[in-house]
């Protein structure tokens, strides 16, 4: 009775712990401004864009990215900042991305909500990126759904795995995460070949056994199809107008090079500027010389530059415990669970930039929630003997994978200094205050249509949405030089020696 008691005295500390940093995160998310470069780069403005807030007239900056890439986060961002009228707002769609996955853990894998948010919080980038207008965690929340999905599908039989419900949630993830990052729609492409294999299977097998018409796959088969126009939208499209499904980035197929404006990205940390993409990854995820904890992992040392941001500690801990019940209790969960992980591994430690694992957060998404899944689940070990087995092994028992997950989110708050977690009321005029020229605001009449230089990224920052006090329009083109200035007779922000 005592143990009991003590268990659920320990659960409900830990279940307060999670509302309160929630409900922290959620201020921060929309009292904080976001100052990160990518954000004022081009998130926010393709927000603002999309709404109307900021229309291309008034800020005018690089069209091919806007034409090109995957859109549906900033979609998100522009209607959370065009609904409430702040600008912050736009943070809250990596927040809720977490909510949402907290609550489909929850909802398919009976894991309490608690647990996750600890956990998920505890990998330093999830925690960097709730509230930010960076599109990689909701993306890749996106795609750990389709993937845990899937894996879902494979553990169930006939009607448990082929309903409409499971469905739905299969083609709306990879929607979602195909439309949100690039880099993410081959690896979409791969997780619904599995899916869509064992879907096809089971209606194959349910059809033979019912000696219906094989008409119905057929039909089943061509939903599928009418489902991937959706699911690739922004691939067909790109192909359609541009002959590249990656435009506007540099892609060479059959020793062709397809039509683009910008060259396909390719960095890697000086002393690994020749080693294998795997050996990254590997230095990677175990935070072998990385970079502080940061949304984007920069770094001033070109050795540590973009590498790490899993908490290496955090890493080994999970995959040891995973393989420890992979070993305690072999049976179809924990077979398909441990194909599902080395699959993933092969694919996030060979895939170009592997070292940047803001890219590939699903691996570790993924396979934190497969420990919680296994962990707190009731039902893990059903045959009794099993039972007295896990009894024994106290380490193995919910609060105590909770208390562990709870000392590294206290690992990683301490060590960023608590930033990431609570609002430091960094306003929007503090933002504007910081990074404008007033030279450059005064020296803006009624109808110019102004050239900026070298004010990247915080160009956007000049447009009119931004000085309500000036009371008339403006058009403000970003260049990096003057010879971008076609059409922009008045330059500014340009200092030569």
């Amino acid at each position: 009775m005592k143990l009991v008691k003590k268990e659920l005295n320990l659960e409900f500390c830990l279940s307060l712990i999670a509302l309160i940093l929630t409900i922290s995160i959620f201020l921060k998310a929309i009292i904080d401004i976001d100052p990160a470069y990518d954000t004022w780069g081009y998130h926010l403005p393709f927000a603002a864009r999309i709404w109307g807030i900021v229309p291309l007239e008034q800020f005018i900056t690089e069209r091919s990215r806007f034409d090109g890439f995957p859109l549906f986060v900033q979609f998100l961002q522009g209607f959370f900042w065009f609904i409430t009228g702040k600008v912050q707002a736009a943070n809250l769609v990596g927040f809720f991305s977490i909510v949402l996955y907290c609550w489909f853990l929850k909802a398919y894998w009976q894991i309490p909500i608690y647990y996750s948010a600890i956990a998920l919080l505890a990998i330093p980038l999830v925690q960097t990126h709730a509230t930010s207008c960076y599109v990689d965690l909701p993306a890749n929340i996106f795609l750990a759904i389709l993937i845990l999905m899937t894996y879902l599908i494979y553990l169930k039989k006939d009607r448990e795995a082929d309903n409409l419900p499971n469905l739905i949630i299969i083609i709306l993830s990879a929607a979602a995460a195909a439309n949100a990052k690039p880099q993410l729609i081959p690896l979409v492409f791969l997780v619904l070949c599995f899916a869509g294999s064992r879907l096809l299977w089971l209606r194959w097998r349910k059809i033979n056994k019912e000696k219906g018409s094989p008409v119905r796959l057929i039909a089943f088969f061509l939903s599928l199809c009418l489902a991937s126009i959706l699911i690739f939208a922004t691939p067909i499209k790109n192909i359609a107008l541009y002959g590249n499904p990656f435009y506007p980035v540099r892609i060479e197929i059959a020793g062709k090079v397809l039509n683009h404006t910008l060259p396909l990205y390719n960095a890697a940390p000086g002393y690994l500027g020749n080693a294998p993409r795997a050996q990254r990854w590997l230095y990677s995820i175990l935070d072998i010389k990385a970079a502080p904890w940061s949304i984007d992992q920069w770094s001033e040392n070109p050795d540590s530059n973009r590498m790490g941001g899993f908490f290496g500690s955090y890493v080994l801990f999970h995959l040891v415990l995973f393989g420890y019940i992979s070993l305690f209790n072999r049976d179809r969960e924990t077979s398909i669970a441990a194909i599902v992980l080395v699959v993933m591994s092969l694919v996030a430690a060979n895939f170009p930039q592997s070292h940047e694992l803001r890219y590939f957060m699903y691996w570790m998404i993924v396979l934190v929630s497969l420990n919680l899944y296994f962990v707190t689940s009731k039902n893990r070990f059903s045959p009794q003997k099993d039972i007295q087995k896990l009894k024994q092994k106290t380490f193995l028992k919910p609060y105590h994978l909770g208390l562990a997950c709870l000392l590294a989110l206290t690992i990683v708050t301490i060590k960023t200094q608590f930033f990431y977690i609570k609002p430091s009321f960094y306003s929007l005029s503090q933002h504007i205050q910081k990074h404008i020229d007033y030279g450059v605001i005064s020296a803006i009449q009624p109808g110019d249509e102004i050239c900026l230089i070298g004010k990247y990224p915080y160009t956007f920052l000049y447009a009119p949405v931004f000085h309500p006090y000036l009371n008339y329009d403006y058009s403000i083109k970003k260049a990096g030089n003057p010879t971008k200035c076609e059409g922009h007779t008045k330059i500014l922000g340009y200092y030569p020696q």
